[in-house]
């Protein structure tokens, strides 16, 4: 399948009246870990990004998260390391939708700057 091939169906995918979208976003797969912690356990696994902006991202991963959750998603982009605290905001089947809390300013660079590349290189 080719680049433009998963733009559009991506497109296709999130092109409903709640999308409320304010930032572009890119498929991807890349592979990552994260971490969830409250008062009684740690869950530490790893997931696969599959799809990324500026504000934040989406996985799949097979551990049981609840929408609310906090978690960690670390992973690599182009050499950079990435790791940023995000707040899970929807969750459909094994993919969790989440949202950077407070975002690294340089991670935030570098993600536009990366899903710029991709969108507009030929």
């Amino acid at each position: 399948m080719t680049q433009e091939n998963k733009k559009f169906i991506l497109s296709q995918k999130y092109s409903n009246v709640d999308q409320r979208r304010k930032n572009a976003r890119i498929p991807v797969e890349i592979r990552g870990s994260f971490v969830f912690m409250d008062a009684s356990s740690k869950i530490s696994d790893l997931c696969l990004v599959n799809s990324l902006s500026t504000g934040g991202l989406a996985i799949e991963a097979s551990s049981v998260l609840s929408i609310g959750d906090v978690i960690t998603v670390t992973f690599i982009l182009e050499d950079h390391i990435i790791s940023e605290v995000c707040k899970i905001t929807r969750i459909h089947g094994k993919e969790v939708g989440c949202r950077f809390i407070s975002p690294v300013p340089q991670n935030v660079q570098f993600i536009g700057s990366f899903i710029y590349k991709k969108l507009f290189s030929t």
